[in-house]
């Protein structure tokens, strides 16, 4: 029989490659999961920044109809 030195080594670099695969593939799968939240993320901003800006064209018309009313009382006044 052939002596098991070479199967030995063998194994060993199968072994090393398998995990070096696993490593990647684990880190492959951590980087999905952060990417899928910032997109959610980017998706929430997006919705805040649309409220924010209908909230604030609504106080400038508010804003407006004010400055018009008192102007206008003004002049009956």
């Amino acid at each position: 029989m052939e002596p098991a030195d070479g199967r030995v080594i063998l194994f060993v670099l199968i072994g090393i490659a398998v995990f070096a695969l696993g490593r990647r593939f684990q880190n492959m799968i951590v980087m999905r999961q952060v990417w899928k939240q910032s997109a959610k993320q980017v998706t929430a901003r997006k919705v805040v920044a649309h409220n924010a800006a209908k909230s604030m064209i609504g106080i400038t018309v508010v804003a407006l109809f004010v400055i018009w009313l008192s102007v206008n009382l003004n002049r009956l006044m």
